[in-house]
């Protein structure tokens, strides 16, 4: 019939019409899909490589750069004075308030020389040891925040005497808190860092030395802590469970350590805390001067012996031809810096007396074995 045919030749004649449409409508749709899954793999691919980009900025990526200059620095011993140190009388909070004063002053100029000599990338800092005065909890706060502050949380430390072995035996979870913050900023985040920890029973035990090391470029630092022959045992008691602290010398890791970065042709920087009077047998000295020697260290920096600032000019058995730096104090207003000629053949150690960088008060150069 007319109107059946004429209706079926109506839609006849629109179906190719309508074929194309949902053609170009699939083309469009699978288009559309196509660029939102680009666009979606471009995103993830700028996000990753902006990440990578902010990974850059990392202070561990710092350890990649010749560094300019690397400062040198320890016991902020929070809280201590002049006056304590000497052994005068003062009352607590007068302590507190120089030390808060005194601290303050050192890490300022600190982060002044460093914004000024290249920024946080070029200028390693290495505090050696006696953070505080005894460990205590508070004390570590402080010193964490202010270290925080000044030189936003990239720098690197060692534990003093007063940081852990002057407690072990009357206030163990003071040497406890001391150990695990150590361990805390660096398991796991260095390559080289003698701490193990193994369990038994309700027991679970922390031992080596201690000891790490990292690479700024071509420049190797470790870190002893107190000394490299030290050792202890202590412990401390929850609920439930046991942590022990197993503390041991360091010499066999060093070792290890120095025979590694002497094949990588690395100039060695070695630091620590007490530079003097190890209670151990002369051969295990004798075994550290020879090791020092043979793998070509060019320089040992320590905490301060003798309220002596700079580099100790007496002869001495334990160091032997290694040229040995004091790195001062916050009461004593001095820290030194160092820095390889062009040609990385000789380091200058610069001298700072009350916190004025720009002027130093003595300058010795060594060669870079």
């Amino acid at each position: 019939m007319p109107n059946q045919s004429g209706h079926g030749n109506c839609l006849n004649s629109r179906e190719p019409w309508h074929t194309f449409e949902n053609a170009n409508l699939h083309l469009n749709l699978n288009l559309e899909m196509e660029f939102q899954m680009n666009l979606s793999n471009c995103i993830k691919r700028l996000s990753l490589l902006i990440v990578a980009c902010s990974v850059t900025i990392m202070p561990v990526i710092a350890s990649e750069l010749n560094p300019h200059s690397i400062v040198l620095a320890s016991s902020p011993k929070f809280p201590s004075s002049e006056k304590s140190e000497n052994g005068d009388v003062e009352s607590a909070s007068d302590k507190q308030a120089r030390s808060r004063w005194l601290i303050d002053a050192q890490y300022s100029s600190i982060a002044d020389f460093r914004a000024q000599s290249g920024g946080t990338a070029a200028v390693p800092v290495m505090i050696n040891g006696n953070l505080t005065a005894t460990g205590e909890d508070s004390e570590r706060s402080y010193i964490r925040s202010v270290l925080q502050n000044k030189l936003n949380n990239v720098y690197d430390y060692g534990l003093g005497n007063f940081d852990y072995d002057n407690n072990v035996a009357g206030r163990p979870e003071w040497a406890a808190g001391s150990v695990n913050e150590l361990k805390d900023r660096y398991w796991g985040k260095v390559s080289n860092f003698d701490l193990a920890a193994r369990a038994s029973g309700m027991t679970k035990t922390w031992y080596g030395s201690l000891a790490y090391s990292r690479d700024f470029g071509d420049v190797h630092l470790v870190q002893l802590n107190n000394e490299p022959t030290y050792s202890v045992r202590f412990s401390t008691r929850a609920l439930f469970n046991t942590t022990a602290y197993e503390i041991t010398p360091a010499l066999d890791w060093l070792e290890r350590d120095l025979r590694q970065a002497r094949a990588q042709g690395k100039i060695i920087l070695l630091n620590l805390s007490q530079p003097f009077h190890w209670p151990v047998k002369e051969a295990e000295i004798s075994r550290f001067t020879k090791m020092i020697e043979d793998y070509g260290v060019t320089a040992v920096f320590s905490a301060n012996a003798h309220k002596r600032s700079g580099k100790y000019e007496s002869s001495n058995y334990i160091y032997g031809d290694i040229p040995l730096f004091m790195s001062g104090s916050a009461v004593q207003q001095s820290w030194l810096f160092a820095a390889l000629s062009t040609d990385r053949t000789q380091l200058t150690v610069k001298v700072v007396a009350g916190n004025d960088w720009r002027n130093p008060v003595a300058t010795h150069t060594v060669p870079v074995r």
